[in-house]
């Protein structure tokens, strides 16, 4: 039976509640559900849309991306209830007699928030904290700290793909390729897109150009009655349970070589010495397996904590990442009954007199509105890959160029939204309201959108 324009309501129900619930769990589970009553009238089943959600766990690629997500929950625990986090913001710090000017002090927290890519949460605590005491010694503006760790945070951490986002994000795309709709190495692609990220590359970029020209958030921020207010640092660190503990950079830094060490001599083993040709999800997922347990020999030794602690740390570190395991295992059941749907196909079909070279531009736009009511860029992602892979795949779409589109649609939302944790995050460690910083970052992040999707456009006509 030709179900025709039914099989969008499961998607165009997730995207509506998405927008109005903000609410992924509430969005993916609603489109899961819908997906199945349709399959179950059509197939005469029962509970299709439910029973999706176990058999993602009897996929290899699903099963083995949900365990790299929680292991790389862990990792980020680790290094912070180690006093790595803590060592390194001494370390970066420490020196800051060096700096003699603003331009110094920004300089210190652009350069933390590239360099934190393993997370942007931590990115944002780190740079924040560790820039905070400059800014206000040399009089800089709350309100461009707050723009710089943000705008540094989630784009850096989408870009670089050797951590949570990328774990979240190969997963995705791992499923296109178990359906069938890819016939490449997850994450292969997932490198060919990071060119195409333009969204994320361009903001990076434009935080740059305003601390190099020496632009001043002072006015802006008198002009709209900033005033800062005091916090408790626990409330943005947290407790480890680590009090103890001295700080030391190198409970962070040698984890970090451990990992990407352990994942590019991956990629090399299975590729036969060619990189490009390795296995990127066995690599990523052995590499991070084998960077807690080496992570727990070399605390063991330093006498860092003990092996019931380490643990401990573990545990908790998965437990931080329980929610967006539970996202990943339902945007999988949700791409999956799409893909049984023939949802992709359907639209492409629908879609001949839509020339493809507009197709990244208009999904970077969809991408930008959910981003931004959502204040999420996984939700985000999780809802369009299952709709824009298939489609770009039937259509002959340039792939990597789509993938870069929906993860610049998708970090838009999370840096600027006043919804998104990043934004209030951001906030906090600046010490400053939400809605001042959500207005003074807004004009850039609105000129890096304008910029990304001129090139979504040029590419798109030309490629």
């Amino acid at each position: 039976m030709e179900l025709g324009w039914i099989v969008l309501i499961p998607v165009v129900l997730a995207i509506v509640l998405a927008f109005t619930t903000k609410n992924v769990f509430v969005a993916l589970l609603s489109g899961i559900i819908s997906a199945g009553i349709i399959i179950d009238i059509q197939d005469s089943q029962l509970f299709s849309g439910l029973n999706s959600i176990y058999k993602v766990f009897q996929d290899e690629w699903a099963a083995k991306s949900i365990l790299f997500c929680l292991m790389i929950g862990a990792f980020v625990y680790v290094i912070e209830a180690s006093g790595g986090v803590h060592g390194m913001v001494i370390l970066l710090t420490e020196r800051k007699k060096m700096i003699k000017s603003k331009l110094g002090a920004e300089l210190v927290a652009y350069i933390i928030g590239l360099l934190m890519f393993i997370d942007g949460t931590s990115s944002i605590v780190i740079s924040g904290v560790a820039s905070r005491p400059l800014f206000d010694r040399f009089n800089v503006s709350r309100a461009k700290l707050a723009y710089i760790t943000d705008s540094t945070s989630s784009p850096i951490a989408w870009l670089v793909p050797f951590n949570g986002a990328g774990a979240f994000l190969m997963a995705m795309v791992s499923s296109q390729v178990s359906l069938g709709f890819i016939d490449a190495d997850p994450m292969n692609l997932i490198i060919a897109a990071m060119p195409y990220q333009f969204y994320g590359i361009v903001s990076i970029l434009i935080v740059g150009i305003t601390i190099l020209l020496k632009k001043d958030f002072n006015d802006i921020e008198a002009e709209l009655g900033i005033e800062t207010f005091k916090i408790k640092e626990n409330d943005i660190t947290g407790s480890y349970d680590s009090k103890n503990i001295k700080p030391n950079a190198s409970n962070m830094l040698v984890p970090l070589i451990i990992l990407v060490g352990s994942i590019f001599g991956i990629l090399m083993i299975t590729g036969n010495g060619n990189l490009l040709k390795g296995d990127g999800s066995s690599s990523i997922y052995i590499g991070v397996l084998i960077t807690l347990i080496s992570t727990g020999i070399y605390y063991l030794i330093k006498g860092v904590t003990s092996i019931d602690n380490y643990a401990k740390w573990v545990m908790n570190g998965m437990a931080s990442y329980l929610e967006i395991t539970v996202i990943l295992t339902l945007a999988f059941a949700l791409s999956s009954l799409v893909g049984q749907l023939g949802t992709g196909a359907y639209i492409a079909g629908v879609s001949d007199s839509v020339s493809k070279s507009l197709i990244p531009f208009i999904i970077f736009i969809l991408g930008m509105f959910m981003s931004f009511a959502t204040g999420t860029s996984g939700g985000t992602v999780s809802v369009l890959i299952p709709v824009a892979v298939p489609l770009a795949a039937a259509l002959g779409v340039n792939m990597p160029l789509v993938l870069g589109a929906i993860i610049s649609g998708a970090v838009f939302g999370d840096h600027c939204s006043p919804i998104s944790d990043s934004t209030i995050l951001a906030s906090m460690i600046a010490e400053i309201d939400v809605m001042s910083h959500v207005k003074t970052q807004m004009p850039y992040a609105l000129i890096s959108a304008v910029i990304a999707s001129i090139g979504f456009l040029t590419i798109g006509i030309i490629g």
